[in-house]
C-alpha cells in the first residue's frame, strides 16, 4: 500500500533507449503473413504485431497512470516504436556483420533471467502461450538482443571518455542537481482505513493503533509492533521507509515526521491512507552534494550521453545505406 504522492501528470516522450535493450516485443508474437509485416529492414521483416505490443505495453503504463493517450499522441507513439524497432533490427544486423557471437550458456542465463518473474516454470509457459510464442522463439529474439548489447560495448563505451574537466563543467553548470532537501528516515505502523469507510469502522480502526500505542509506551518495539500489525508492505522491514524528502510523501505524514527529534514516536496521524504511528530514526539537513561526492556519477551520466550520440550517429549512417520498406506503420488494431 503506497501512501507516497503520485504526480498525475504524464509527459508523453519516448526516446529510443538502445542500451536498455530488451523491449516488449520480445513477447510479441510473431507474424509471417506479408500484410501482417509493418516494415522490411535490408528484407528482414518486422511483425506488425510486434510493433503493436510495445504500444499496447507503453499504453497499459499510461492507464495504470489514470491517462489515456489522444490519437495524435497515438499516432506518433505508432511512428516512434516502428522507427525504434527498425532501429534494433538495424544494430542486431551489424551486430552479425561484426562477427559477433552469442553463446548458448549466456542465452540460458538470460533466460533464467526471465522465469525468476514467475512462480514456476508452469506459470512461464502459460505466458508463452498467452503472447502467442514459442520458448524455441523466445531464446532467438534473447539472442539477437544479446548481440546487440555486446555490439554497443565493443563499438561505442570504448570510446565514451570523460575527461575531469568536462565532469567539473557539468558540475558547475547544474548546481541546482546537487542540491538535496532535508531528508528524514523513518519507520512506521499503518492500519488501512479509507475515508469513505462508516464512522464505526474507522473508530474501530484508530481503537486497535491506540492499542500498539499503548504497547510502545511499555518498551515494546517499534519494528516488531509494525512487522506484526502493519498494513504497509513496509511491514517486511519493521516498517522501515528509508530516507525521504517532505514532498515524497503525503501532508500529515510530511508535516508530522518533519516536526520531530530523532527517536521520536509520534501520536496517531490520520492521512488519506488511513491511522499511522511514527518513528523518526534520523534527519539530515539539506546540503549540497560535492564535486567528488558526485564525480562518479557524473562521469557516468556523461560516458551514457556519448554512447547515446554515438549509436545515434551510427544509425543515421546506417538507415541511409539500408532498404527500409514501411509496409504497415499505423496498425491500429
Amino acid at each position: 500500500m503506497q501512501f507516497i504522492k503520485v504526480n498525475k501528470a504524464v509527459l508523453v516522450s519516448l526516446a529510443l533507449g538502445v542500451t536498455v535493450i530488451f523491449a516488449a516485443s520480445v513477447w510479441a508474437k510473431t507474424e509471417k503473413k506479408a500484410d501482417e509485416v509493418a516494415a522490411l529492414v535490408n528484407g528482414q521483416p518486422i511483425a506488425a504485431s510486434a510493433v503493436q505490443g510495445e504500444i499496447k505495453g507503453i499504453v497499459a503504463r499510461f492507464q495504470e497512470q489514470g491517462r489515456k493517450p489522444s490519437e495524435a499522441e497515438m499516432a506518433s507513439l505508432r511512428e516512434t516504436v516502428l522507427d525504434k524497432m527498425i532501429k534494433l533490427e538495424l544494430l542486431s544486423q551489424h551486430s552479425k556483420k561484426a562477427g559477433i557471437v552469442v553463446s548458448s550458456t549466456e542465452i540460458e542465463n538470460e533466460l533464467k533471467g526471465y522465469k525468476k518473474g514467475f512462480a514456476d516454470d508452469k506459470a512461464f509457459a502459460k505466458a508463452l502461450s498467452e503472447a502467442g510464442i514459442t520458448e524455441a522463439f523466445l531464446r532467438k529474439q534473447i539472442g539477437k538482443n544479446l548481440g546487440i548489447k555486446k555490439l554497443i560495448d565493443t563499438k561505442f563505451k570504448g570510446k565514451a571518455q570523460v575527461t575531469e574537466q568536462e565532469a567539473k563543467d557539468f558540475y558547475n553548470n547544474n548546481q541546482s542537481k546537487f542540491s538535496q532537501p532535508e531528508l528524514a528516515h523513518a519507520r512506521h505502523i499503518l492500519i488501512a482505513a479509507k475515508e469513505t469507510e462508516p464512522k464505526a469502522d474507522k473508530d474501530r480502526k484508530r481503537a486497535k493503533l491506540v492499542q500498539i500505542q499503548k504497547q510502545l509506551k511499555g518498551g515494546a518495539d517499534f519494528a516488531e509492533l509494525a512487522k506484526q500489525s502493519s498494513d504497509c508492505p513496509s511491514k517486511e522491514k519493521g516498517g522501515d521507509l528509508g530516507f525521504f524528502p517532505r514532498g515524497q510523501m503525503v501532508k500529515p505524514f510530511a508535516d508530522a515526521v518533519f516536526k520531530m527529534k530523532s527517536g521520536e514516536v509520534s501520536d496517531i496521524v490520520e492521512t488519506e491512507f488511513g491511522y499511522h504511528l511514527i518513528k523518526l530514526e534520523e534527519k539530515r539537513p539539506a546540503n549540497t552534494v560535492s564535486f567528488e561526492e558526485a564525480k562518479g556519477k557524473i562521469t557516468g551520466y556523461l560516458a551514457q550521453e556519448k554512447v547515446t550520440a554515438n549509436i545515434e550517429a551510427f544509425l543515421a549512417e546506417a538507415k541511409g545505406k539500408a532498404t527500409i520498406k514501411v509496409l504497415s506503420p499505423t496498425a491500429k488494431k
